[in-house]
């Protein structure tokens, strides 16, 4: 038989169902937001690669440097607009996570 000792007393056994039902949802909701904010870092250490790669290669006079020039500045600018949006999804990621520890009855997993 399951042993409810953890469970307070003004906590009925048929609310527990409910709690850890909320409690499994939030940790889903976390597991997926943590899987949005690694593919922009992916994306962003493959795009913050592609500048210097481009800076290596050998360059045969000035329409191949506008060139790459342009290149890089493209990349810049992608890399700037994912750095907000990593920001963000991790701000979300914190949000939840500080939501489920202040939840009554959370227990922290390394107690």
């Amino acid at each position: 038989m399951l042993k409810l000792s953890r469970i307070p007393p003004e906590v009925h056994p048929g609310e527990c169902q409910k709690i850890f039902s909320v409690d499994i949802v939030l940790a889903e909701m976390i597991k997926q937001v943590v899987r949005q904010v690694r593919e922009p870092q992916g994306t962003l250490a493959e795009t913050q690669k592609e500048p210097n790669l481009l800076r290596l290669q050998p360059c045969q006079g000035d329409p191949e440097i506008r060139q790459k020039e342009g290149e890089i500045s493209c990349l810049d600018k992608s890399i700037d607009s994912l750095n907000p949006q990593i920001r963000e999804l991790e701000k979300k990621r914190r949000e939840m996570m500080s939501e489920a520890i202040k939840k009554p009855g959370y227990e922290s997993p390394c107690s």
